[in-house]
């Protein structure tokens, strides 16, 4: 799988773009105009050869001229591929394409907190007609259709014809992205029994090691084993050395299905005694906060957490001193771009004895389990943008390039060339993942795959780059559809189509916020505040600065479930 698909960190996928002052020549001539459609070639009319400079969401300026895909696409659609060498991942390189105004025809790199109208606004792109989309690119239509609320999303204020981007598919993350996993070679030595029956993952290469079950253990019979973890010495080694969890500093992933044992996700709000709030300030955050400052004061909580980051937190517990830690279904499954990660790091080693267990999320009070879902509503995200200087014309052409490649699955051959020439599957044909061959580029180069592919998958796509030991797990419990209806964590309301000023408030108030947020959880955890004691206070604090006025502008905003109806 590309490195640059694979993380599920919608923060890492984008390069940062910072706008200058170069921006405001364009500003005032930016203004919509008409389309005449029927004047326009007809679909799959290619007779007028055109030049299109194009690049997608993995251009790190590595394409080489002449690639084997560049050939097929510009002989298909009669165009001349002009290929970006610019490095649309390196902030500052960037920036100079920003203030020369020397950008592709079509890039997907994002704003650095600009959203798709300030981008359009400030001259740097042109919109796209719902007509032309209809004409050239019923694939990606019928996707928008199937995935509301899709048709509404990102059209250009005050129109209900004209988006400012286009929008991926995100398969890939469909379910549930975290699960917690147990070593399971402690609980047998501690004579603990799984909360279900276990399966495992693979037959070899560490997979044997690893299994799951949709089982789980109750918060109460989570404690217990993490205080056996902690204190009955589960390595054998004599020593009063392992720690029941070791969470990270720089990001809250580690508490996902602990904090959804408590029906609550991060970053989301919900309904509490009638209002609305968000969950860093609700009581069951509050209670979640509890029970970590609880577990921390037993000793069940590596105290160096406060020190590590994800990374430095993974190859701690490769030493073999931590009995849980949470994983995407990809890392319990050893797909190749997870290696390193915890937990799967402990058992890459054709000689080590550990063995991992993977259960369903944690079951807090009156049987609360689950997880936010990692796309708050739907799975589409993402932006691809059309550069302010293309014509209708060179537009029509890249909408039929762009349903093609990114839509008809048919067109594998952009990704991973032909199955036996370019590329080879990993294990069973058509239930595994494509490997290319060591004489062709992974990505860009001489091959030229994902050089111009948007960052989509459906289905399909995702098993290209998914391991079939991926698949199985997801397909069985992760991604399974009552699994899904019945543990995914929505927000209550989500200001999914702009129609707030949420976007303002949260420039001017969300550093500050988050640092409030981040500040007392680490205090509360580790027992420099009596939680029950500054709480008020705390909330108070998040109100004053912002808080308040951010609440306010949500209460605007739509349901989920109103946003997501078909």
């Amino acid at each position: 799988m590309n490195k640059y698909i694979k993380a599920l960190s919608l923060a890492a996928v984008s390069g940062a773009l910072i706008f200058t002052g170069a921006c405001s020549n364009k500003e005032a001539s930016n203004e919509s105009k008409k389309v005449d459609v029927a004047s326009l070639p007809k679909a799959g009319d290619f007779s007028k050869k055109l030049d299109l400079n194009l690049s997608g969401s993995v251009t790190r300026g590595k394409v080489e001229d002449g690639n084997y895909v560049q050939k097929r696409l510009e002989k298909q659609f009669n165009v001349k591929i002009i290929n970006t060498k610019a490095d649309t991942w390196n902030a500052d390189q960037v920036n100079l394409m920003v203030a020369s105004g020397d950008l592709p025809d079509t890039f997907a790199f994002t704003t650095g907190g600009k959203s798709a109208q300030e981008l359009y606004d400030s001259g740097l792109t042109r919109t796209i007609p719902k007509e032309m989309l209809e004409k050239y690119a019923p694939r990606y239509m019928k996707m928008l259709s199937e995935n509301p609320p899709g048709i509404k999303m990102n059209l250009k204020e005050g129109t209900d014809n004209e988006y400012l981007q286009l929008i991926g598919q995100y398969a890939h993350v469909d379910g549930l992205a975290w699960g917690p996993t147990f070593r399971l070679d402690w609980l047998e030595k501690l004579g603990i029994k799984p909360p279900g029956e276990i399966k495992q993952v693979g037959p070899s290469g560490g997979r044997e090691k690893i299994y799951y079950t949709e089982g789980a253990y109750t918060l109460e019979e989570v404690e217990e084993i993490l205080k056996a973890f902690t204190f009955k010495d589960p390595d054998g080694n004599g020593k009063n050395d392992t720690y029941g969890l070791s969470p990270y500093n720089n990001q809250i992933h580690w508490s996902a299905t602990l904090m959804g044992a408590f029906g609550i996700a991060p970053g989301y709000n919900l309904m509490e005694d009638g209002k609305l709030v968000t969950t860093e300030i609700s009581k069951k955050y509050k209670d979640f906060l509890k029970l970590m400052a609880k577990w921390y004061k037993m000793g069940l909580i590596d105290p160096e957490f406060t020190t590590l980051d994800n990374n430095k937190s993974w190859e701690k517990y490769k030493q073999g001193k931590i009995g849980y830690y949470i994983a995407q279904p990809s890392y319990i499954a050893m797909d190749d771009w997870a290696k390193g990660r915890a937990p799967q790091n402990i058992v890459e080693n054709p000689n080590s004895t550990a063995k991992l267990l993977a259960t369903a999320p944690e079951i807090g009070k009156d049987g609360q389990q689950g997880e936010g879902a990692y796309i708050p509503v739907g799975n589409l995200a993402d932006a691809f943008y059309v550069s302010k200087d293309v014509t209708d014309e060179e537009l029509a052409r890249i909408l039929q390039i762009f349903d093609y490649i990114n839509f008809d699955n048919d067109a594998r051959w952009t990704l991973y060339g032909e199955v036996g020439v370019h590329s080879d599957w990993e294990g069973t044909p058509e239930k595994s993942a494509l490997k290319v061959r060591p004489e062709y580029a992974e990505q860009e180069g001489n091959s030229g795959f994902w050089a111009y592919n948007f960052r989509t998958y459906d289905k399909e796509r995702v098993s290209w780059f998914q391991s079939e030991y991926t698949s199985k797990v997801k397909n069985e419990f992760y991604a399974r559809e009552d699994v899904k209806e019945k543990m995914l964590i929505r927000p209550y309301k989500w200001d999914l189509l702009n129609e707030t000023k949420l976007k303002d408030l949260s420039k001017r108030y969300g550093g500050q916020l988050t640092t409030i947020v981040d500040e007392f959880r680490m205090k509360a955890i580790v027992g420099e505040v009596d939680i029950d004691k500054e709480w008020d206070k705390y909330v108070e604090n998040w109100m004053n600065n912002g808080g308040r006025e951010t609440l306010a502008e949500l209460e605007k905003a739509p349901k989920v479930s109103d946003l997501m109806k078909k």
